[in-house]
């Protein structure tokens, strides 16, 4: 009996190259849908302490008749937010949140560096409430590369 051609063993470089670059974009996927589910859940979380922090300042406020003399101290609006933000004002990646009166009718909240991912999610939803003046005043101001400073002014009756 006559044999045609040679039988194969085993895999060839090919097939393992097929198979690494493969494995390589459903890793390098996984890193970057990781990567946003974790960015929408910090932005989600900063946004749920704005509304508790706006809440809780409107409160003292119609209590005490301004800003200004509703003494908007961490201590003061802490009792006052759902969760009550006992850690110390802290933003979900890691600053501390600091609150400015300005005049009567405004306050300003300082949120520190917010991280490239979370920065553009945060500006979008604040910008589309005109209670709120935000820095950077637009979701493309935000750096993509690095953290961005971000802040907003609360205006009472804008």
């Amino acid at each position: 009996m006559k044999r045609f051609g040679k039988s194969t063993q085993g895999v060839t470089l090919l097939e393992i190259m097929l198979v690494l670059a493969i494995a390589a974009m459903v890793i390098v996927m996984s890193v970057r849908y990781y990567q946003s589910a974790s960015s929408s859940q910090q932005a989600n979380a900063v946004l749920q302490q704005i509304q508790g922090i706006t809440a809780a300042a409107d409160s003292l406020a119609q209590a005490s008749g301004s800003y200004v003399t509703a003494n908007l101290s961490k201590t003061t609006i802490a009792p006052l937010v759902p969760g009550g933000l006992t850690s110390g004002f802290i933003t979900p990646w890691g600053t501390d949140i600091t609150i400015t009166v300005q005049n009567a009718s405004s306050y300003q909240v300082d949120l520190g560096q917010a991280p490239s991912g979370v920065c553009p999610l945060v500006v979008s939803k604040l910008v589309t409430n005109n209670h709120y003046t935000v820095t950077p005043a637009t979701a493309a101001g935000c750096n993509p590369d690095s953290s961005t400073a971000l802040s907003y002014t609360y205006i009472a009756n804008p």
